[in-house]
């Protein structure tokens, strides 16, 4: 599960970090990126700001609180582990906010997306809650050298949202909790971002945990579990 990230860098740094043009629109660096949030997102054209809570392009929910499915129904049961993070604070949002890589080429809300639209979501951190007795305790986890990576993701063109892919997690996160974002090796960014690659023997074997040496986590403080602190604290290690 991810339900919380940050891209603290300007976006220049993620310009010459993909190897983009710069984008025709600013954005604000943010140490505590919940879902709902519209932020840079790396697609085959470029960098594009995007709506995190992926909405599948046959759901006609015109509005935030417009369900996917209607209660009971067998899809929403199938999918509801995917809509909500695993935080201490709960949000109000729309959309699957992430997409599991099991069977992700062929479930129906996002089987077009992985064959047709593929990004790649800019972060240099993430935050994973560890429950216990009742309970959530913020960790974060990042590069060892705490610098840009690429989170594998889907994306709906017609309502322009996104969802993070998620995979079992690496040993080092597992500590926390049991799946964790997708993070693409550098040399794996071009050919899932490429749209006519389609073949998803060649595809799938990429979607999994990221090599766990070559990252380091720490618990934080609970000012992160509030979606509106958006400071430097979030990443401070908790004393």
């Amino acid at each position: 599960m991810c339900g919380r990230y940050s891209q603290t860098l300007d976006l220049a740094e993620a310009v010459k970090r993909f190897g983009l043009k710069p984008p025709p629109f600013s954005w604000k660096p943010s140490y505590n990126i919940p879902p709902g949030a519209q932020v840079p997102v790396v697609c085959a054209g470029g960098l594009r700001l995007m709506k995190w809570g992926f909405i599948p392009a046959w759901s006609t929910g015109p509005g935030p609180s417009m369900p996917l499915f209607s209660a009971g129904n067998t899809l929403e049961r199938k999918f509801s582990d995917e809509t909500a993070p695993d935080t201490a604070a709960p949000q109000a949002r729309e959309g699957f906010i992430n997409a599991r890589a099991e069977g992700i080429a062929s479930r129906p809300a996002f089987r077009s997306a992985f064959y047709r639209g593929r990004c790649l979501i800019p972060a240099d951190g993430f935050y994973e809650w560890q429950s216990s007795a009742g309970a959530k305790t913020p960790y974060r986890f990042e590069m060892r050298d705490k610098s840009l990576f690429g989170m594998a993701g889907v994306y709906e063109e017609k309502s322009n949202t996104f969802a993070i892919i998620t995979a079992a997690a690496s040993a080092l996160v597992r500590t926390v909790h049991h799946r964790m974002p997708v993070i693409l090796e550098s040399r794996h960014e071009a050919l899932w971002l490429d749209p006519k690659s389609r073949d998803s023997e060649t595809l799938l074997p990429l979607l999994r945990a990221y090599d766990s040496a070559k990252m380091h986590g720490y618990r934080v403080s609970d000012v992160v579990n509030d979606p509106s602190n958006d400071s430097p604290d979030c990443l401070e290690p908790f004393e």
